[in-house]
Order: structure tokens, then C-alpha cells, then sequence
């Protein structure tokens, strides 16, 4: 079947996309089928488990209720992290491109949170010189922006990023290794992670042993478990207000196993992270759903860390170690992508234990290995998905209304979503917090006359 792109459009109106893409795509994209009974089913669990009643009472000096008064009830800020990793300068520049622009607005527009990174070969080029300068100003910006900050990665057995440059070539002991972890922990916990929210302070256990390395060689002397355990404690009394967490790209059996053994050996983590790079196909819904309910079992907070979905076709043999030039994002592609990334957080934000969703990357500009995954363009175009996310994170999911108080001085929301909210009565503004499990119910004195 050949359409023109108006035909495309309409039979999208008509059919729904999951229809459509079937019928072009064949067998390849028949699970599209299932997507909206899986919508369907995440927005009711999401009304249950992220809404509740809001109630804001006015009364005046005496302690009686204030009828017919306005009152704005304005969504200020999510609880749930939406985020993406921070890749490129967002600060205002005063030579600075549209696209520069377009990349920083948007940006601001759609996110909550962000990952900034400090991979140990680049945070700390030459010994005992940190590349401090760049990323406190990084923090600063997004902090100035009231973002919810996470970092990555403190310590990772995988080259090239994990060991400086200087270290590299060294032959070296257990307790030379040991040395220089301690250092660098003790560096970031002084001047970087008490400004962080929470970091990935073990990336990729599970597979922390395929490579020979100085780490690999501490692991199988002292035990994976010993040396996790001594270095989250030590992570945890030097920053104890920041969350550590463990972060990996596995998401079969072995990884909710691993780290059920930390728990019984009462390893310090705070939090769960899940890496979903979908650079091969987009995982299956059975798939999302069993690597969440794995996950939850364990009782600990989960944060999908990296999640990267194609708005281009799959490259066979793809090389890790490279960067491609020429991997293009194109059209029919990118409404794909759109509808899975809309399945895939509605699906995210129905589970209780998932604390926040984060893109890598969310644009293509500095894409990681070059591919089509962000849902901006290289030139700060958004693409569908951009807006997709716009409408449930912005929209969809905020409650944001002007009524009038009842006689009894009631203003009531059903269902409003969580958040902080800004409450306006005239000239005075309340911010306060409201949950499914703690919903907002407010008496304000406030001056009146009448």
C-alpha cells in the first residue's frame, strides 16, 4: 500500500497511528496493536497512584469562610523527574546560534531534571586536577533553573572512560587502586556531590568483570560485594543527603539479582537506575513491563537513567566505539519513535516505584555515537516526539485552574495531579506540596474586605 503524506496524515486521524503503522510496517510493528489498551490501561493506574482531591479553604480574620473569591491554582513543578542528560553548553551565550537557543529554550521548557556527567578520564586529566570549572558552572545553571540534579558516573569498569589517561598504563595493586578511588570520592564529595540530588556511584555492575582491568583485578581479590559495600558507605557518610545509586544497562534476571544480594550483605543504595538504550529495536511492551516489576520487587526507588529510542533505521554490527556522521533521522521514522516514547512514559509513570525518566540524548546535535535519538534536531527543530512529551508533561499531567470559592469558602480539584503548587489569592501567593498519599488540603487566613 503507497500513500502520499496527506493520505498518511488522514488515515492517522482516522485509523490511529498503532493501525496504520501496522498495516504499512507488516508483522515488524504488530505489537503497535497492543499500544493503546497499554495507554489505555497506564492512564488509569497514573489517575490512581499520581491524582488526588485538592481542597484550598479561604477564611478571614474572624475564621470565617471567604465566598466568591478567585483563587488561582497553578501546577508549579513536578515531584516526578523528567530529564534528560545535559551534553552541550545550555547557558546563554553572546554569540550564540538559533539552534543554540532553540536547544537551551526547550530545554527549559520540557524538563524538571538533568544528568550531569564526569566520566574519571575526563573529570581529572592530569593528576590531582579536576575539571571543577566546567561542570560547577553546568550545576549552577541548572540549579539557577530549580532542576533536580543526578550524576554520572563516579566509578565504571569500562574503557575508555573509566580510568584517567595517567593511570592507564600503570600496573597497578589492589591498594594503589584503592588510593586513588578514595581520592577521587573524596574530592567530589568536597566541592561536587553535596550540589547534586543523587549519583550513579557503580555503573554496569553486572558485567564489571568482562574486561581486564586494574578494577576488575580489586573485584576478584576482595569480592564485587565488599568493595561495592565499602564504597557506597564510604559515598554515604561523606554525602548524606545526596542519593547513591547503582546503574546498569542489564535488564534481564541478573541484574534484580545482584542486587538483591547487595541487599541481604545491607550495601548503603539508595536507588535503582535502568539504562534502555534501544539502538537494536524498541524493547516490547512485555519487556518494559517485566524489567519495571523486576525492579520494584526490591523495594528501592527506580530512575530510568538513559533511555535512547531511534527516530532512524537500525545500523547492523553497530560500532560503540565510534561516532557515525551520516545516521539520519527521516519522517515515518520519527512518528514511530513519537508513539513509543508516549507508550514508554505513560508506561513509566504509572509504576509507584520509578522516581523519574531521563533521555540520552534529547537532541541530535552531540547525540552519543551519532545516532538519531534525541527528539530535537541537530538544528533545535523539535521532532513528533518533542511534542508528544510537550503535551503529556506540560498539559496532560498538570492541573492548572481559576475558581470561585463556595459559600463555605471551598475551592475543590478533583484528580489533580501531583506537584508543588502555586496558590494565588490576589496578592498573596502559597507554595505548597500535593500527593496522592498526602493530598493538599488547606485552610488560608488571608486579608480580606469585603
Amino acid at each position: 500500500m503507497k500513500w502520499n503524506r496527506r493520505q498518511f496524515f488522514r488515515a492517522i486521524s482516522t485509523l490511529g497511528i498503532s493501525t496504520v503503522l501496522s498495516v504499512i510496517f507488516g508483522q515488524k510493528y504488530s505489537e503497535a496493536e497492543n499500544w493503546q489498551a497499554t495507554n489505555e490501561e497506564s492512564d488509569r493506574r497514573i489517575q490512581k497512584l499520581r491524582t488526588a482531591n485538592l481542597e484550598i479553604r479561604l477564611l478571614d480574620h474572624a475564621g470565617q469562610p471567604i465566598a466568591n473569591q478567585i483563587v488561582k491554582i497553578e501546577h508549579w513543578r513536578h515531584l516526578f523527574n523528567f530529564g534528560a542528560a545535559y551534553h552541550t553548553n545550555l547557558n546563554f551565550k553572546d554569540n550564540e546560534s538559533t539552534s543554540d537557543r532553540l536547544h537551551r529554550e526547550y530545554f527549559l521548557q520540557l524538563f524538571n531534571a538533568a544528568t550531569v556527567t564526569f566520566y574519571w578520564r575526563y573529570y581529572e586529566p592530569q593528576e590531582n586536577q579536576y575539571a571543577d570549572a566546567a561542570l560547577l558552572q553546568q550545576i549552577a545553571w541548572l540549579k539557577h533553573h530549580d532542576f533536580y540534579l543526578r550524576g554520572h558516573p563516579l566509578f565504571w569498569n569500562h574503557n575508555p572512560a573509566c580510568l584517567p589517561l595517567w593511570l592507564e598504563n600503570r600496573e597497578l595493586t589492589s591498594q594503589e587502586v584503592r588510593l586513588y578511588m578514595d581520592k577521587v570520592i573524596q574530592h567530589m564529595s568536597e566541592f561536587i556531590f553535596p550540589l547534586l540530588d543523587e549519583v550513579d556511584v557503580f555503573n554496569e555492575l553486572v558485567t564489571w568483570d568482562n574486561y581486564d582491568h586494574p578494577f576488575t583485578d580489586l573485584f576478584k581479590e576482595q569480592g564485587k560485594i565488599n568493595v561495592v559495600k565499602e564504597y557506597l558507605t564510604k559515598f554515604k557518610q561523606l554525602n548524606p543527603k545526596t542519593r547513591a545509586v547503582i546503574n546498569d544497562f542489564i535488564s534481564n534476571s541478573r541484574y534484580p539479582q545482584i542486587l538483591q544480594e547487595f541487599q541481604k550483605a545491607q550495601v548503603p543504595f539508595d536507588s535503582i537506575g535502568q539504562q534502555a538504550h534501544m539502538f537494536g529495536r524498541n524493547w516490547t511492551i512485555e519487556r518494559l513491563k517485566t524489567t519495571i516489576e523486576n525492579l520494584s520487587s526490591l523495594g528501592k526507588p527506580i530512575v530510568l537513567t538513559e533511555v535512547s529510542v531511534l527516530s532512524g533505521a537500525t545500523i547492523p554490527n553497530l560500532d560503540f566505539s565510534r561516532t557515525y556522521t551520516d545516521w539520519q533521522s527521516d519522517r515515518d521514522r520519527e512518528l514511530i519513535q513519537a508513539d513509543y516514547l508516549e507508550l514508554l512514559y505513560r508506561l513509566a509513570y504509572s509504576y509507584p516505584h520509578i522516581s523519574g525518566i531521563f533521555l540520552w540524548s534529547y537532541s541530535d546535535r552531540g547525540a552519543w555515537l551519532g545516532a538519531p535519538t534525541g527528539i530535537l534536531n541537530k538544528d533545535g527543530i523539535p521532532k513528533p516526539a518533542f511534542t508528544r512529551l510537550n503535551r503529556l508533561i506540560n498539559q496532560t499531567w498538570r492541573t492548572n485552574v481559576e475558581l470561585k470559592t463556595d459559600s463555605n469558602g471551598y475551592a475543590i480539584i478533583a484528580n489533580a495531579y501531583e506537584g508543588i503548587y502555586k496558590i494565588v489569592i490576589g496578592n498573596q501567593t502559597f507554595l505548597n506540596k500535593h500527593t496522592s498519599s498526602q493530598p493538599l488540603k488547606k485552610n488560608i487566613p488571608i486579608n480580606h474586605s469585603h
